[in-house]
């Protein structure tokens, strides 16, 4: 919001300068505006084959340029990320996983594919919160019963596993790749 008004723009500061957002000299290290020009608020962000991806629950925004001046805004109208669940968003080798409103999806760079029908109806479930190892990605989501609970989906195999109750608050992997999940006191190793 701005001044009391909705604004549906993407921003992004001069490199190496996070507080400008108004350096226009036609170089590399300029700042980035851009309207979307579509209300509703924007429930993710990521960084996916080397493009800034952004997210509404309807659309897909992508920039691709190599520089402020040249970049171009993509808009792609599919399922995006679910609002509440952009700790969903993890990239795995090439694909992109995330909760999107009505399933779990698997983005390629050009269109989105659900992956969660073996979990009953996506709509049901919300909050994801998501990390990634070898191969498989670790979904911890709510249910209306403020229950929670962890899918593994093996992304070679294509097959979902249900794993446990426990209510991940966020994912992290360490330098060699080990993911961990942190509960409201314990600290957990996954996927070794």
């Amino acid at each position: 919001y701005q001044d009391g008004k909705q604004v549906n723009e993407i921003y992004a500061s001069k490199l190496g300068d996070f507080k400008n957002f108004y350096v226009y000299q036609g170089l590399t290290t300029d700042s980035y505006s851009v309207s979307v020009g579509e209300l509703g608020k924007f429930t993710g962000c990521v960084s996916f084959q080397g493009c800034p991806v952004f997210f509404k629950e309807n659309k897909i925004y992508k920039i691709y340029g190599a520089m402020p001046s040249e970049y171009t805004l993509n808009e792609i109208n599919a399922e995006g990320v679910q609002q509440g669940s952009s700790k969903s968003m993890v990239v795995i080798g090439e694909y992109l996983l995330y909760k999107g409103v009505n399933s779990i999806l698997i983005y390629d760079g050009s269109w989105p594919t659900a992956i969660g029908s073996a979990l009953g109806r996506g709509n049901l479930f919300y909050d994801g919160i998501a990390g990634g190892c070898h191969n498989k990605y670790y979904l911890t989501l709510t249910d209306e019963r403020v229950l929670h609970h962890m899918f593994v989906y093996d992304i070679e195999l294509g097959i979902w596993e249900k794993e446990s109750y426990l209510p991940f608050m966020q994912f992290s992997n360490s330098v060699n790749g080990q993911l961990f999940g942190i509960t409201d006191d314990t600290l957990w190793g996954l996927g070794n």
